[in-house]
């Protein structure tokens, strides 16, 4: 109902973040009313607010035909009154729109507390203009790296204003439509145009670009999701060189930019100004965050704007640095690589960027082959001209760091000098960059992880024990401040039986020395009550040694000498202090005897019970006081399995998250240290492999459908490591074997077993083979069995002895749901035995891109009903394996459901390069030895109509009209060309199967499609028939955006063409085709089929470009190869020399052949083209070819 409308959208205004000036948004006493006031800029002179109001005399005519009247009172200032009245273009807008737009015009029209008015073309400025109002010296200059280019608006004086903004408004279209043709969606909001505040979007959807689906999962975005950047302009549009010319100071008020997801190419105009509004965190810090939900949240809206995982650090790090980068490419000529370690080397020393840059930043970058085209895209390369668009170069640049973010510290960006891969991105060895990764809140949300994924929580806590307690750990949170509780020394001097910290072997009873000892912390005696959790301090010390919030570990004597953590509480009345409830760890403890790693289980953090004993019990503590970066390796381990067995398990995290709000570990600080915190925060974001819990607590969802069969009593968890273009590497490798072998199965599938010591690094590291922990009989490589009993063995090793508390025996996290005792991969392998390093008995595979990680299997122990067990069933779908080589589980061969195998289907997809057609790499996509298959365009986001118009150059003013002979005459007038049979205005159109009319339409498409007929008209009359080979009746033509041309007098091109004694034979003189065009024309090419006659095949010898079906398979009428900038004319031309080129087409000569082409067999054929030449098919393609609705347009989905 329209006036439900209108209060629904006054009432989302008043929720929502209103414009500059705008406040006090309210609903009026008449209907259709509402009220505001304006209370301006900052800087403007207004001393009171201005009561505003908005009326709409027919509400009924909401939101499609409505008006407003806008008035203020008597008592606003003359030029609020009088900007109201000049306020233009407010009819049919929707409240927050009409809000936008009086809050530009006023703001626009309000003098500043020195009397200026804002003048709308203020972004024409000269230099010597600019320069003037440069108020800071040069001690408040940020750095900058000198540059003098000069702007490009600085126009001669002479110039007329009109012509200026002429200039600027084709600038504007320029820039936009380079990254239109760049392969990108082109959006704005806002006063573009006019020079004043306006946002530009450039977005692209995350299945082009080349990311694995396991990548795709583990950063938690969508296929079918849009990257979008988007590029805020609060002062009007800056051209690239503009920017450049701004020193910091200038450059923050004129440009911001965000970097999001959504399911829409671009976002609204509430929602952009979502994306630029931060808000504090909390009254204790001035630390702000984003209104936007985060990458991990599930907001009611599923379409909304939201972050994405990384946006928090790329949104600064652009801020800052992409123009300083610009400024370098564009004086040093740098590519991307070179500009960001010279910017980067500069920056850290703090000098200027007027030195000659060394030869070592000229270093070319390798590129990556295995990436499209669209993400390793290079503006700068592209093009010589200075006149480059930023919005590309801004979207370049994202892309770089986005796909390939991987490579980049998060924090300082620098280029990891590493050879590891991680489907997640991390940070440099660096410490402060793991202190800001960690408070900055750049990592993954544990208290997500936590709730949406428990085993996998408790799956890491646990490797990272079992690590840590062999002292196998080889990365540490060093940078994050811990400070820990004493180590005690009996641990540290313990021997370990077998190995030593890398897993050397040692001789037995020889500690592993350390090259400092760590010192334990002095002991404080005290009395401590159980009853009323106090102690006091017998002997007091002239200080008190702890605080509030303090923590201390905490041993009483006596019979139970148990260990207790816990927090003091408060200390005002020192000697007597009060402490939290603590945290108990057994000191019982089961010896390490078996080779399941499972040691004292019963060894359990407890809540104390009051205990009858006497009220004070003598006891000592020592505080939480050891500096955790202090320690060596073997302290380190000992402290980190020691705040580990103080965390609470990972239900109780899960209740306590469950029930509070906000949900943040960090606020239940009477149970988990910060210490303790912070090492899960890091154990759980330097997790750098995808794990995905299959066996959920509810056992159904996705997920379950993805359960192997064959490994019962396993808990299951997909898992993929490596680089986020390891997937496509290995897919490259399936398929070139498959073809150089001729395999009917592509891959196999084998297990690989590893201590689990060892798996805190592997899932950080990926598979590799550089050290040695079991010798290599076989040889170099990764190895695998094929059976997983075999594999268990190896996994079930112990890695060394563990320590629990009091020197007690442990190598397991004891408040493990899981309980693990082993752990094993199930790999996917290139299908080609003989030439791995060895393969038999075992798989030694050693080229490390022939393997992919699967699935992940452990086996347990859990405690009664803590992991809920799942019934084996055997997938409906399975997918093939190659039955002389299909690995054994538990008992019975395995069987994979297809679903969770996509290497398969992706090696079919390809097809080796033709001869003719070299192998090539195609934009925004892959090439003949590496196609992306072609996705479904129906959710493809429907271009919006003001972002199309604003891409087409104005028209010029219309010439008064001249009078002229009558049409009929211009027909006399055509030149006489080569003789033809053919006849102009002959064909009966009435016998033509056509497809109905477009029901679509759009203004500025339309417009450009008139301006092709006319060209084409005005060409056909003044040029022979016979010279032209092709006949449009303009007459016939009813739509724009449907046209029938007939292509004729081919013995012009070769009177020895097949075709044409083809066509003798028949007795044709014309092919009749079909042009069908998009709404996106002409950023989309049309659609071209034959409707007669019918041609042989390419199967049956035939060419001409026409394949089975009739459609035109060119790369010209694909969005590969098509430009915007073509005529109709040249395609036409090129239409019909391709049909005449070799191999030539023929006509069907067969008996009966003498039909039409059917409207739908010719896109099945199109497609089929694409899908074999790797050729882009363009959006929409189904609405123009098939007449169906793009999803959304009636009602539907994005």
């Amino acid at each position: 109902m329209p006036r439900g409308q209108f209060v629904a959208d006054l009432q989302k205004a008043q929720k929502d973040t209103l414009p500059l000036g705008i406040c006090e948004l309210q609903q009026g006493e008449d209907d259709g009313q509402f009220e505001f006031e304006f209370i301006g800029t900052p800087t403007s002179g207004i001393v009171e607010p201005v009561k505003i109001t908005a009326i709409i005399p027919d509400v009924s005519e909401y939101p499609t035909s409505h008006e407003y009247m806008v008035y203020c009172g008597d008592d606003a200032p003359r030029t609020i009154g009088a900007a109201l009245q000049s306020v233009r273009g407010t009819n049919r807008k929707t409240v927050f729109e009409l809000l936008d737009i009086i809050s530009a015009t006023l703001t626009r029209s309000t003098p500043d507390r020195d009397g200026d008015t804002q003048m709308p073309d203020s972004q024409l400025e000269t230099e010597d203009e600019e320069s003037d109002q440069d108020v800071y010296d040069d001690d408040h200059e940020a750095f900058e790296i000198s540059a003098h280019q000069p702007t490009l608006y600085a126009a001669a004086s002479h110039r007329t204003q009109n012509a200026t903004g002429r200039l600027f408004r084709s600038r504007v279209r320029a820039d936009l439509l380079a990254a239109k043709t760049a392969g990108f969606r082109i959006g704005h909001l806002g006063h573009l145009m006019d020079g004043l505040n306006a946002f530009v979007t450039v977005s692209i959807r995350m299945s082009k670009l080349g990311i694995s689906e396991e990548a795709m999962q583990a950063w938690h975005v969508n296929p079918k999701e849009y990257l979008v950047l988007i590029i805020q302009y609060p002062n009007g549009y800056k051209t690239n060189e503009e920017l450049q010319a701004c020193d910091s100071m200038r450059l923050t008020p004129n440009l911001a930019m965000r970097l999001c997801a959504a399911k829409k190419y671009k976002p609204t105009l509430q929602e952009a100004i979502k994306a630029f509004t931060t808000v504090k965190k909390n009254f204790q810090d001035d630390s702000t965050a984003s209104v936007l939900p985060g990458a991990q949240e599930t907001g009611a809206d599923e379409n909304a704007l939201r972050e994405t995982f990384i946006s928090k650090p790329l949104n600064g790090f652009f801020q800052e640095s992409l123009v300083p980068m610009l400024r370098v490419r564009s004086s040093g000529g740098l590519d991307w690589g070179g500009a960001e370690a010279w910017y980067t080397e500069i920056a850290s020393k703090g000098a200027g960027g007027t030195g000659i840059i060394p030869d070592r930043f000229y270093k070319p970058e390798t590129k990556n082959d295995t990436l499209p085209d669209i993400v390793t895209a290079d503006h700068y390369s592209e093009r010589s001209t200075a006149a480059r668009s930023f919005p590309l170069l801004a979207m370049q640049f994202a892309l770089r760091h986005f796909v390939r973010c991987t490579e980049f510290c998060l924090v300082c960006h620098r280029k990891l000098d590493v050879e590891l891969e991680a489907i997640k991105p991390y940070v440099c060895d660096q410490s402060l960059c793991l202190y800001q990764y960690m408070t900055l809140g750049f990592g993954p949300s544990i208290e997500h992880e936590v709730l949406t994924q428990p085993q996998v929580v408790d799956l890491l806590i646990s490797f990272c024990y079992h690590s840590a307690s062999a002292r196998k750990l080889r990365d540490f949170p060093d940078g994050l401040a811990l400070v820990v509780p004493s180590v005690d020394l009996a641990q540290y001097h313990a021997p370990d039986p077998a190995f030593g910290y890398r897993g050397h072997a040692v001789p037995q009873g020889q500690s592993a020395k350390a090259s400092r000892e760590p010192q334990e912390l002095p002991a404080h005696e005290v009395g401590f009550d159980r009853d009323r959790l106090e102690m006091i301090f017998f002997k007091k010390p002239d200080q008190c040694p702890v605080r509030r919030g303090s923590w201390i570990m905490l041993t009483t004597q006596g019979f139970d000498s148990s260990e207790m953590h816990c927090r003091v509480v408060d200390v005002t009345y020192y000697p007597t202090i009060s402490i939290d409830e603590p945290v108990v760890l057994s000191s019982t403890g089961v010896p390490n005897t078996s080779n399941v790693g499972m040691g004292s289980v019963n060894a359990r953090p407890r809540t104390i019970t009051p205990a009858t004993t006497p009220r004070w019990t003598p006891a000592s503590f020592t505080v939480y006081a050891q500096d955790f970066e202090q320690l060596d390796k073997a302290g380190k381990c000992i402290s980190i399995c020691k705040l580990l067995d103080t965390l609470p398990s990972v239900k109780a995290l899960q209740e306590y998250l469950a029930t509070k709000q906000p949900a943040d570990l960090k606020y239940w600080v009477e149970r988990i240290s910060p210490a303790a915190l912070s090492l899960l925060r890091w154990i759980i974001a330097s997790n750098r492999a995808c794990i995905m819990q299959v066996d959920g607590d509810s056992g159904s969802g996705v997920r379950g459908q993805e359960r192997l069969y064959g490994m019962k009593d396993f808990v299951q968890f997909r898992f993929a490591m490596g680089a986020p273009d390891k997937e496509q590497r290995f897919i490259t490798e399936v398929r070139k074997t498959t073809q150089r072998l001729e395999l009917e199965y592509p891959t196999i599938f084998a297990f690989h077993g590893s201590p689990l010591p060892n798996w805190h690094m592997i899932i950080r590291e990926g598979l590799h083979f550089k050290q040695i922990d079991h010798g290599r009989a076989y040889g170099d490589g990764v190895y695998h069995a094929k059976e997983a009993s075999t594999s268990g063995g190896y996994s079930g090793m112990n890695g060394g002895l563990g320590y629990g508390a009091k020197g007690t025996a442990r190598t397991a996290w004891a408040n493990s749901q899981l309980r693990i005792n082993s752990a094993i991969a199930l790999n996917e392998i290139v299908n080609a035995p003989a030439e791995f390093q060895s393969h038999n008995p075992f798989y030694v595979v050693q080229h490390l891109d022939w393997i992919q990680t699967r699935y992940l299997f452990v086996q347990c122990q859990p405690a009664e009903g803590t992991v809920r067990s799942i019934e084996e069933k055997k997938p409906t779908n399975a997918h093939p394996q190659d039955p002389q080589r299909t690995p054994t589980g538990v008992s019975n061969p395995i069987v994979i459901p297809a679903s969770a195998i996509t290497s398969r289907r992706a090696a079919s997809e390809g097809r080796a390069p033709t001869s003719q057609s070299p192998a090539k790499r195609i934009k925004g996509l892959g090439g003949f030895d590496d196609p992306i298959p072609i996705e479904d365009d129906s959710a493809s986001d429907v271009t919006d109509a003001e972002d199309l118009a604003m891409l087409f150059e104005e028209d010029d003013p219309e010439p008064e009209p001249v009078k002229t002979d009558p049409p009929c005459q211009t027909l006399t007038e055509r030149p006489k060309g080569a003789a033809t049979d053919f006849v102009a205005g002959t064909l009966d159109f009435t016998t033509l199967p056509i497809m109905p009319e477009p029901a679509y339409a759009n203004s500025a498409s339309t417009r450009r499609l008139m301006k092709e007929l006319a060209a084409l008209q005005k060409l056909q009359n003044a040029t022979a028939l016979s010279d032209l080979g092709w006949y449009l009746d303009a007459e016939q033509i009813s739509n724009p955006y449907q046209w029938i041309l007939e292509l004729h007098s081919f013995h012009v091109i070769d009177p020895h063409l097949p075709l044409v004694a083809d066509m003798r034979r028949q007795n044709l003189h014309s092919l009749v085709l079909e042009i069908r065009f998009n709404r996106d024309f002409p950023f989309t090419p049309p659609y071209v089929r034959v409707i007669r006659p019918r041609f042989l095949s390419f199967a049956q010898g035939a060419g001409g470009h026409i394949v089975q079906g009739g459609a035109m398979c060119m790369e010209l009428l694909t969005n590969t190869g098509w430009s915007s900038v073509s005529s109709m004319e040249s395609v036409l031309m090129q239409i019909r020399l391709a049909i005449a080129s070799q191999p030539p087409a023929r006509l069907d000569l067969s008996a009966g052949s003498r039909g039409d082409y059917g409207t739908g067999e010719a896109a099945e054929g199109y497609l089929r083209a694409c899908r074999t030449h790797g050729w882009a098919v363009p959006p929409g393609f189904k609405e123009m070819a098939y007449g169906m609705p793009r999803a959304g347009l009636l009602g539907g989905g994005q």
